[in-house]
């Protein structure tokens, strides 16, 4: 074989390696996008959450203190 037949060969190759790579980093970027949205709705959820139990908490003191007094309280 000839130097340049060695080379066109190696070029071949690295060729294919590159579109290889080239697809599984697209792919690997697609998942990022999927756990990006998956970790938003968890935020959203959470944040729900939190927002719940404070309402709770504040049904539970003007419930158990009264309206008045409650009003009180905070001014």
């Amino acid at each position: 074989m000839q130097i340049k037949d060695i080379m066109e060969e190696r070029i071949a190759r690295m060729e294919t390696t590159l579109d290889r790579h080239d697809s599984q980093i697209s792919k690997l970027f697609s998942r990022i996008e999927d756990t990006n949205k998956c970790i938003q709705k968890i935020n959203t959820n959470m944040l729900q959450i939190k927002w719940s139990v404070y309402g709770a908490i504040g049904f539970y003191i003007v419930t158990q203190i009264g309206i008045i007094e409650a009003l009180r309280v905070a001014v």
